[in-house]
């Protein structure tokens, strides 16, 4: 079923809440949030592809996508990137000692939301060209 264009919505929204997290300081909120906006970015433009892959890993997720649009294979590094922020962010006993939020930081944050930004342009203008193609 196409969906693609609910997932553009809903990766969206992920980055928005990420925007709003950022201006109170929660950073590892935020990192986590771009972890869900790329994830669901990317299978926005699978679905487009009429592909549907589940899991949340994103260099999985793109590297499937690159099978079809090679165009976006640069963005794999900031898919290992974007990763890193799914588990670790949300779960103290990810770290030896403190809570899951003490272990980011406002740079971090900045850059994640400069990732998922760019991941997220690049879906679009994939799911756009498919849409097109009818």
């Amino acid at each position: 079923m196409e969906r693609s264009q609910s997932l553009l919505k809903d990766a969206d929204d992920f980055l928005g809440a990420a925007r709003d997290l950022f201006t109170t300081g929660r950073w590892a909120k935020v990192c986590f949030n771009c972890q869900q906006a790329a994830e669901l970015a990317l299978k926005a433009a699978l679905n487009s592809l009429g592909l549907e892959i589940k899991g949340h890993d994103v260099s999985l997720l793109l590297g499937e996508l690159t099978s079809h649009e090679p165009d976006v294979e640069p963005l794999s590094d900031i898919a290992k990137r974007l990763d890193q922020y799914y588990i670790p962010t949300r779960y103290a006993n990810a770290f030896h000692s403190g809570s899951a939020m003490e272990h980011f930081t406002q740079a971090q944050a900045n850059e994640a939301i400069n990732q998922a930004e760019m991941l997220l342009e690049a879906c679009r203008r994939i799911v756009a060209k498919r849409k097109a193609q009818g």
